[in-house]
């Protein structure tokens, strides 16, 4: 059913000129799998696993397809080769080939996906004209205006099966349309407000929290004396000045509650100079300060304050929230009588008129503060955290102005009213400028800006202000599949093409930025000098010093270790107390960091398994018990030799990715290991496999209830590798903190970690599995460029693609898969400068 699309809509979805229709190529001459050859091995020792009677891992060989006539197919009869390559199959308690008859079926298959891998290398390898993601849609209209976009206003992506850089895993409708045309208009709105506001002088604003507040805990407690001491005399709820017996009741029933917490407060010795962060009431659990702010600039937010006594690590920091949203955890060092100064970074996004920051204890979401410092087994004080003051400085704003302010008032604003050097008779000049940047430099056709100029003079006779008339003008441009979508045209054969200068700046910028290049970017592309490797080379170094460079380390490791499984997992922090809202952040944020680190410093891959370092917090430093971390900044710490930390293994984010949230998981983490570091992605699970756990009435270990999931006939071939994985991590517990015993019913019982792998490597302990893992170092580093591959091609690795993998995967071996090597050698391979 075609879609009706509203007219400026339409305008903007088929009037650029952009739109690049995708020619599908005929198919390539298939190649011929030799049945003759193949089929009686296959008879022999496979169809009876994998025929009409069973189909383990879905796959069956009488309904063989012998003819490879596209990549599907070929990869399906790859996976035939690698498992038989690798000794996987046939299973070991079944018949055995002989070497020479399976020497022959490894060379015939072998032989003959080569001739089939180069008859579709030249066709294979689409890459689908895809849409800005939500991330590269904020960065590009923070590039173009020079603020931020929140992502709940940007159109979802949807569900992602590997990248959210995938076009294939992408939709869009005429919904997204409108979404994307009504949000346009906002930005230009905004965007126009703020081009012509000077920048402002940096400023302080400046809270002392406890005016107010500690007088009216003073008036409050002075109210419950009176009235009980009138209760006392034998007054009348009336005389008490209740509204009726029914509220006095519950305030006396109520009154060592009421009374007895501004009681306590107040007796603490500075309540006259700060607040005490302690449960009394919203005020001192939950404060913050408000001040004007320009979206264009960022603000440093800080707090001076000290601890009160020596309280637990645990109890030694802040967290500073944005709408309830976490912004940073801050440690406190000071005391009260030397209080310290901490801070930390903000920049408020599109629509907020004000800077608003609050900071609170961070702590379980536990309400009732006894419980918790009951769990915490702590007799420390009520508060543990006293603040003097806080401050929000600012704005500081970036060196160059962004591109729209200096588009709409090339001379910078200064105070009064401001003189725009646009007007009707130069209007067509500005749509064309806006909209070549807006298009990343491609030349808007001219039928198209003549529509857009018709637009904007039949809104100037309807009596719209200018700024008005072009701001729907150039909204239009942003829901236009010129900005939209990332456009490389195809040609009508079906093969690869090289990509022009650029193309090849664009999709460097998406790869490494998430976002559309800048000025240096395209000149290189202008004239041509980016085709040269040197130059390439320099650039892509110059852009991962960039600060825009966190993009690409944040959208990738964040997608690659599936972080968005961490975020989904529930945890009860009413029972696993020494996990909060702090935690989870610094959590991901480690994650990010780490490999930030392996990028930065060019390290080997196999960090990923196991590193003498780990890039914490003070937070995650009290979290994981690794002393001497002071900043609440994530810095690179040096690990003892005896820690069990090190590489993602022992990352929290991926530890509680692998559990349910209420127990650890040696399945889902033996599976997760399999997966990003083994490159070895278990098979989904047969359908109506029960639950571990329901066979048995009596309490078992994690372990024991995973060795009785593995005796079930549809289980046992899948977890036979990656539970005896998982095993060797179960010393972490649900949150990632170490413990060498776990509770079952009401004891606690050591933890047995080792196990023998599949190919018959025994280890102990989790430096043991490390160990064994290490030598599958090859597989890692395939995992990951692949999977770089597929982020930056914004598609799904193919067969065609082996050849220029396993050259990337041959020059880096040499240097042990260095990290930032490995990302040059995916931006100089054929695949990334072909469509």
């Amino acid at each position: 059913m075609p879609i009706t699309l509203p007219s400026r809509t339409l305008l903007a979805f088929l009037a650029t000129g952009h739109l690049v229709a995708l020619v599908s190529a005929n198919e390539p001459p298939a190649t011929l799998m030799p049945k003759a050859k193949l089929e009686p091995f296959l008879k022999e020792h496979c169809i009876r696993c994998h025929g009409p009677e069973k189909q383990k891992g879905q796959v069956r060989f009488d309904e063989a397809n012998w003819e490879i006539s596209n990549v599907d197919i070929a990869q399906r009869w790859q996976d035939v080769l690698d498992q038989l390559n690798g000794g996987d199959m046939p299973p070991e308690d079944e018949k055995q080939p002989s070497q020479e008859v399976l020497s022959h079926a490894l060379d015939t298959l072998t032989g003959t996906l080569l001739k089939a891998r180069k008859q579709l290398t030249d066709r294979g390898g689409e890459i689908a004209m895809r849409r800005l993601n939500r991330r590269e849609y904020a960065n590009t209209i923070r590039d173009l205006f020079g603020f931020i976009v929140p992502a709940d206003m940007i159109p979802e992506d949807g569900e992602a099966a590997s990248f959210d850089t995938v076009g294939t895993d992408q939709f869009f409708t005429s919904n997204h349309f409108e979404k994307y045309l009504d949000l346009g208009r906002e930005i230009v709105a905004y965007g126009f407000t703020w081009a012509g506001k000077p920048r402002e002088a940096v400023s302080t604003a400046h809270r002392e929290p406890e005016q107010n507040v500690t007088q009216r805990l003073r008036e409050t407690l002075a109210d419950l004396d009176n009235k009980m001491r009138m209760k006392n005399e034998g007054k009348t709820w009336q005389e008490m000045g209740f509204e009726d017996a029914g509220e006095a009741e519950i305030v006396f029933s109520q009154f060592k509650f009421r009374a007895g917490k501004p009681r306590q407060y107040l007796q603490y010795p500075k309540v006259e100079s700060g607040i005490y962060l302690a449960v009394v009431n919203n005020e001192t659990r939950r404060f913050g300060i408000n001040r004007g702010g320009d979206p264009r600039g960022r603000y440093r937010f800080r707090i001076r304050g000290g601890l009160v006594g020596d309280p637990p690590e645990i109890r030694r920091f802040v967290r500073a929230t944005d709408n309830e949203n976490t912004v940073g955890v801050m440690r406190i060092r000071g005391t009260e009588a030397a209080p310290e100064v901490v801070e930390i970074g903000y920049q408020p996004s599109l629509g907020q008129r004000n800077v608003s920051l609050h900071i609170e204890e961070n702590r379980a979401d536990i309400r009732v503060l006894e419980h918790y410092l009951t769990k915490l087994k702590s007799e420390d004080p009520w508060a543990s955290i006293w603040i003097d003051w806080l401050e929000i400085e600012g704005p500081f704003y970036p060196q160059e102005r962004a591109f729209f302010e200096t588009l709409i008032h090339p001379q910078t604003p200064v105070r009064g009213k401001q003189t725009m050097v646009w007007n009707d008779a130069n209007a067509r000049e500005l749509i064309e400028r806006f909209a070549f940047e807006a298009f990343r430099h491609r030349e808007p056709e001219k039928a198209y800006v003549d529509q857009l100029v018709a637009m904007f003079e039949k809104s100037r006779a309807e009596g719209q202000k200018f700024d008005q008339a072009m701001g729907e003008v150039m909204a239009v441009v942003l829901a236009s599949p010129g900005f939209l979508f990332l456009q490389e045209a195809s040609k009508a054969d079906g093969k690869r093409h090289e990509l022009d200068a650029r193309e090849l700046a664009i999709r460097l910028a998406y790869f490494l930025w998430s976002s559309a290049p800048d000025a240096e970017l395209y000149r290189a592309a202008a004239d041509g000098s980016l085709l040269k490797p040197e130059i390439l080379r320099a650039q892509v170094n110059r852009m991962l010093l960039d600060a825009r460079s966190v993009e690409f380390t944040d959208g990738f490791a964040s997608q690659w270790a599936a972080l968005k499984r961490f975020d989904a997992i529930t945890i009860d922090e009413s029972v696993m107390f020494k996990f909060n809202q702090g935690v989870r952040h610094s959590a991901t944020r480690e994650v990010l960091e780490f490999f930030r680190t392996l990028v930065a410093e060019n390290l080997p891959a196999s960090n990923l398994i196991d590193s003498d370092f780990v890039v914490i917090n003070s937070l995650l430093g009290a979290h994981y018990g690794i002393a001497g971390v002071k900043s609440d900044a994530f810095q690179k710490v040096s690990l003892p030799a005896e820690s069990p930390r090190g590489g993602l293994l022992g990352q929290a984010a991926f530890l509680i990715a692998g559990s349910n949230g209420e127990r650890s998981s040696p399945v889902i983490r033996g599976a997760l290991v399999m997966e990003k570091l083994l490159h070895d992605k278990p098979a989904p699970p047969p359908p109506n496999v029960p639950e571990l756990g329901s066979a048995s009435k009596t309490p078992l270990t994690n372990r024991q209830l995973v060795e009785a999931h593995q005796k079930r006939a549809q289980c046992a071939s899948c977890h036979q590798k990656m539970d005896v994985i998982g095993f060797g991590l179960e010393n972490f517990d649900v949150i990632g903190q170490w413990r060498d015993t776990e509770k079952v019913g009401n004891k606690e019982v050591p933890i047995a970690t080792g196990g023998t792998l599949p190919g018959g490597g025994a280890f102990a302990d989790i430096d043991g599995l490390k160990t064994a893992l290490l030598n599958e170092k090859d597989a890692l580093a395939r995992e990951l460029v692949e999977s770089l591959l597929a982020y930056a091609l914004g598609r799904t690795i193919e067969f065609s693609d082996a050849d220029a993998i396993e050259a990337i995967l041959h020059e880096l071996k040499r240097e042990d898969y260095p990290v930032r090597s490995m990302i040059h050698a995916v931006i100089a391979s054929r695949l990334f400068h072909t469509k």
